[in-house]
């Protein structure tokens, strides 16, 4: 395996998520051409428990095929649990004051809410999207499964939207300000 090779592979372990072969380029200052060469050397293997998936325009980390029992089963198992209140805490303060990153979700709940995101993620009740201000984060926004589960059509139709909102937001331009002045 190359060194270009080596790098998108440890590029999409650590961005977590889908990446173009344009951002891929980008990223690791290659052309577009030495990305295609070396995405040519993760060809299917029967070893190894993850594989790099190409669908021509975005490549991804996923599990092997051989794994997909365990992982199905895994999947299934964390489906059936109950999301339980930091789950609920988390999709609270999306659907309320969302889209929202990972530290905001963090600030409001007040303990770090990583494996808490990922649950909802893999149930499919919210999704990640790129964050327009820095994209070094990303922002997480409600689906439409969510909004299906609830019955409701837009968060407009959640008890006491337009309110809650408001008075989230005043709640955290107070706590903004009085942290503001102790500094």
């Amino acid at each position: 395996m190359n060194n270009t090779a080596q790098n998108i592979e440890a590029l999409l372990f650590a961005l977590g998520r889908p990446v173009s072969r344009t951002e891929l380029a980008k990223k690791l200052g290659v052309s577009e051409a030495e990305i295609a060469a070396a995405l040519s050397m993760f060809a299917p293997r029967d070893t190894g428990g993850i594989t790099v998936v190409d669908d021509g325009r975005m490549v991804e980390l996923r599990t092997a095929p051989q794994t997909s029992g365990l992982i199905e089963e895994i999947q299934k198992e964390e489906s059936s649990r109950d999301i339980g209140k930091a789950g609920l805490e988390a999709l609270a303060a999306i659907l309320y004051r969302g889209p929202l990153t990972r530290a905001e979700i963090d600030f409001i709940r007040g303990v770090n809410s990583s494996q808490t995101l990922r649950t909802l993620l893999m149930r499919g009740l919210i999704r990640r999207v790129d964050n327009p201000k820095d994209e070094r984060s990303f922002l997480y926004e409600p689906t439409t499964e969510l909004f299906a589960y609830l019955g409701i059509a837009t968060r407009n139709a959640l008890p006491g939207f337009e309110e809650t909102r408001t008075k989230l937001q005043q709640l955290e331009d107070a706590y903004r300000a009085k942290e503001a002045e102790s500094n």
